[in-house]
């Protein structure tokens, strides 16, 4: 057995090991959802336009919230009072475990618009 045959197992032994076993988004998180915070401490979210918020626990892999946000909604996520507020309305209320990153995502009811304006000048 020569010394890579050795070395590739024992790499991706320690990549699984010590890579931990985060996830990205949750398979019920629309593809075109948009990732708005990230963190394991309190997170706030403002939302400008109306649609559906997805809050995803990521060491778990969980869904942990899913629900409409309307235009000017602010939506809070507080682990150390194990709830999830909407406009300082409690939506959610067990199972937040502290020290877990979560994430917000958040995808508009209606697609959003960019529009590009270009200003052409001819010179004669």
């Amino acid at each position: 057995m020569n010394a890579r045959q050795i070395a590739l197992p024992v790499w991706v032994a320690a990549m699984l090991l010590f890579g931990g076993c985060a996830y990205d988004r949750h398979p019920e998180i629309p593809t075109d959802a948009r990732m708005m915070a990230e963190g394991d401490k309190v997170l706030s979210q403002s939302f400008q336009e109306p649609g559906t918020v997805y809050v995803f626990d990521r060491n778990n892999n969980t869904m942990v919230y899913a629900g409409h946000v309307d235009s000017g909604q602010t939506l809070s996520v507080e682990p150390d009072h194990n709830r999830i507020s909407l406009d300082g309305r409690t939506v959610f209320d067990k199972g937040l475990n502290t020290g877990d990153t979560r994430r917000i995502f958040f995808k508009p009811d209606s697609p959003s618009r960019q529009v590009t304006v270009e200003e052409r000048r001819v010179v004669r």
